[in-house]
């Protein structure tokens, strides 16, 4: 999916998360083996959805952006695309989720990478997010999916790079349900809950980013901001990258409408 429920979201207090160990190195022979093996891995996985009735997906977490979708996974939400064609927005995947499931959807998959990104780099790749949820169908109903990403490749420094993303329509079609989401380690069967033990609002953005965030909502520039608070417009362009790395979003506009639909802004 996008960037609710891919693992790819970050969180004040929980180390650096994505880039806790620093940036990959990007040194020319450090790319080229990085394109080898996503070539590599790509090949593997068109393979694998051209021998399954399920919806796939690999999403790059450097380039925060879906590197391969396949035609079923477009046929599962209802679109007649075939795989390349140009990829279809987020927001436009995310309004086909059921409203009452989309805030908990996102919450879960911040849960679900705060866990990870605390476990030793080796560990990571050991566990996947299983999801079901409602999406609106083709015939205008809805259904329930089930969907599950687990890590695919790391790079040079341990962090997460890709993901992978497998959706099918639910055996269990209880549409009174809302999400049920779950990480399992497929190792061992473990079972982790996701406890929410704390608000979104409370541990994702700190005081001073909430305070970034208002005033961008109330349509503040960056040199605006500088001013009002007595800092550098470097110093409010840095917290405003790191806005929108800890919302998962691409855009002031996106970031708004996500802190105000998890509450962390008025």
């Amino acid at each position: 999916m996008g960037k609710n429920t891919d693992l790819s979201l970050q969180a004040e207090g929980v180390k650096d998360l994505i880039f806790e160990s620093g940036h990959e190195k990007s040194g020319p022979e450090q790319s080229e083996l990085s394109a080898s093996r996503l070539k590599k891995q790509l090949a593997l996985i068109k393979v694998m959805a051209q021998l399954s009735s399920s919806g796939i997906t690999v999403y790059d977490h450097h380039k925060r952006a879906h590197v391969y979708t396949s035609r079923n996974f477009y046929h599962l939400f209802g679109y007649d695309i075939s795989e390349n064609q140009p990829v279809i927005e987020n927001q436009i995947f995310d309004s086909k989720i059921h409203p009452d499931d989309l805030l908990e959807m996102e919450r879960n998959g911040y849960l679900a990478m705060k866990f990870l990104l605390e476990l030793p780099a080796i560990c990571r790749k050991q566990y996947k997010m299983v999801n079901e949820y409602r999406i609106l169908s083709d015939r205008g109903d809805y259904m329930r999916v089930i969907e599950q990403h687990q890590v695919l490749e790391l790079d040079a420094a341990g962090n997460i790079w890709l993901s992978l993303g497998v959706i099918d329509i639910s055996p269990n079609q209880e549409l009174s349900g809302g999400v049920s989401s779950q990480v399992l380690n497929f190792h061992t069967g473990e079972m982790v809950p996701l406890l929410h033990d704390a608000p979104v609002s409370v541990t994702l953005l700190t005081a001073r980013e909430k305070e970034i965030l208002r005033m961008i909502s109330n349509g503040k520039l960056s040199k605006e901001i500088s001013y009002l608070l007595a800092i550098s417009v470097h110093t409010v362009n840095t917290h405003r990258q790191r806005i929108l790395e800890k919302l998962q979003v691409d855009n002031s506009i996106e970031a708004v409408s996500r802190a105000r639909r998890w509450k962390i802004i008025a």
